[in-house]
């Protein structure tokens, strides 16, 4: 048995958790909370009551919060578990991170668990394939909410991995969701013809995909086919996800709770207040709001829309207050998806100053010149 330290002493891994924590801005019942423990179990570690020794524990934490095995004290050579129930406790509490808009924690949990995996799974066996599959998801979407529009290309990466690993194992679930995710990452490039080349494929290969992959991409491909002008295209998508999005539960679904009735409003209300319908698009904003979970992710994504709608809608003052409020928290959570919205929206602004100040212009120069008009 070790040798339990004295109180005021903490291990390694003790010091490692408490640097890690205040890193992130964590309480310790979070982190607590995050590591599947007891408050008071977790303060022990960190005030050195008793050391954290157990090596089981130690790679289970390892990966949980991302952090190397040699950080913790664990040798190198190692091997971290790497069971399906253990690798799918990792993949759920990352997207549990993406919920409360901790992106750069989840970043680092997720990113990490994908290497692992791609050096220990070298067979064939489709449990361990799918699992994999399901890490690169994870990963892809991670990346994305992470990252600027011009930085997709590593998302990408991940999805086009899932894809061939959804072919290797026939999944229609698993490669409708990788073609969905990577043609809307060339939407966000601004590759228009691609995306939707992508979204259609998904749409049209993969008869046996579930009902939720189905949904997501179709409400993606209605995203894709409004940037190329083609409402009536967005219209019939739309109709199409909303209907879609009342035939499963957002909860137990293949796309994480990433596609909803919630998420479809969303979209309808964002898309109506770049074609100037203002009132229809806080009425659909309203309608996610309450169709959406209570938490921090989904509260982003409706402020930053409806951000939108204000300034979009004449309310400058209220909007760009709410703009303002809402690109602070995606700095500090790591949201940058949003707040590239919020880029657009400024962008936006700084394109109708000038529009007014050459509109302007001509006006100014009648009414103040130095010129004497003799009538």
């Amino acid at each position: 048995m070790a040798k339990q330290k004295s109180k005021g002493t903490p291990s390694l891994a003790g010091q490692v958790l408490k640097e890690y924590r205040k890193a992130h801005n964590l309480t310790q019942e979070q982190i607590a909370y995050d590591l599947q423990i007891e408050p008071r179990t977790y303060r022990a570690y960190e005030n050195g009551e008793y050391p954290l020794t157990n090596i089981n524990e130690l790679r289970r934490i390892a990966d949980i919060l991302g952090i190397e095995p040699e950080r913790l004290g664990l040798a190198s050579s190692q091997p971290l578990p790497r069971s399906p129930q253990e690798i799918e406790a990792v993949i759920t509490h990352v997207w549990s991170l993406v919920e409360e808009s901790r992106i750069r924690e989840a970043s680092l949990t997720i990113e990490r668990l994908v290497q692992n995996l791609q050096a220990q799974i070298t067979t064939e066996d489709p449990e361990l394939l799918r699992i994999l599959a399901q890490a690169h998801h994870t990963a892809g979407y991670v990346i994305s909410e992470g990252t600027k529009a011009h930085e997709s290309l590593e998302a990408i990466l991940h999805y086009q991995q899932m894809a061939s690993i959804a072919r290797t194992i026939n999944d229609h679930t698993l490669l409708n969701i990788a073609l969905t995710y990577e043609g809307d990452m060339y939407r966000r490039l601004k590759n228009i013809p691609k995306a939707i080349s992508y979204l259609e494929a998904a749409r049209d290969t993969t008869p046996e995909a579930d009902v939720a992959a189905r949904g997501n991409g179709i409400q993606l491909l209605g995203r894709a086919y409004l940037r190329s002008q083609n409402i009536d295209g967005f219209e019939r998508a739309m109709a199409e996800a909303e209907e879609l999005a009342n035939m499963f539960d957002p909860a137990t679904s293949s796309i994480h709770g990433h596609y909803s009735l919630g998420t479809v409003y969303e979209e309808y209300g964002r898309s109506y207040a770049d074609m100037g319908q203002i009132r229809k698009a806080l009425e659909y904003l309203d309608r996610a709001k309450a169709n959406l979970p209570p938490a921090k992710f989904w509260d982003l994504l409706i402020k930053t829309a409806r951000a939108t709608a204000l300034v979009k809608g004449g309310e400058l003052e209220t909007g760009v207050q709410l703009a303002t409020e809402t690109a602070r928290e995606c700095q500090r959570t790591g949201a940058i998806r949003y707040l590239d919205r919020i880029y657009a929206l400024e962008q936006y602004l700084a394109q109708k100053e000038q529009a007014i100040g050459r509109a302007r212009k001509p006006l100014h120069e009648v009414l103040y010149s130095e010129q004497v008009i003799e009538l």
